[in-house]
């Protein structure tokens, strides 16, 4: 049976989102919490979610509004080999077409990291490596935002250390 009531979310931003239960309960860190602070008194005050900034977390709950009639899948299953991930489903393909800005999909990938929401982080980070594939690591290092600490003299060392890696021109 679903359950509709409404929750309220206050992001890191203090905007509020407000969401189905059910849709939040896709949240494993929220479900829990709900769990843990009793639900039916919680009902009514805002969540807060201090790690994730109003604009991730209107879409990842748009995404968990979409997928709430889903099965929770559980991250860890003992003896169960992970699939690999070859392409998404069109509505999920559609969701983060229409996003554009690579750094909201790498808030909304943290967020669903934080938030323990499985199929949302894979499907993220497939976003991501898909956007990474054939780029040279400059050109990751400037999609990821990541400086590179590294000296030219550290650089050149692990490329000659790890020369069977490189591709051969």
């Amino acid at each position: 049976m679903a359950d509709n009531s409404m929750v309220t979310l206050m992001a890191a931003d203090h905007i509020e989102i407000q969401a189905t239960l059910q849709a939040v309960k896709q949240c494993a860190t929220l479900g829990t919490m709900l769990e843990v602070l009793d639900e039916q008194q919680t009902l009514g005050l805002p969540i807060p979610v201090l790690e994730v900034s109003g604009e991730a977390l209107k879409k990842v709950i748009e995404w968990c509004e979409y997928h709430r009639e889903d099965m929770v899948v559980e991250t860890e299953q003992p003896g169960v080999a992970a699939q690999i991930l070859t392409s998404l489903p069109q509505w999920d393909t559609e969701f983060f077409a229409n996003i554009g800005d690579k750094d909201l999909l790498i808030k909304i990938c943290n967020a669903s990291n934080f938030l323990e929401i499985p199929l949302l982080l894979q499907y993220s980070i497939f976003v991501i490596a898909q956007a990474l594939r054939g780029k040279s690591t400059e050109e990751m290092r400037a999609f990821l935002n990541i400086e590179n600490d590294l000296t030219p003299e550290e650089e050149q060392k692990i490329r000659e250390d790890n020369a069977w890696a490189m591709p051969q021109n």
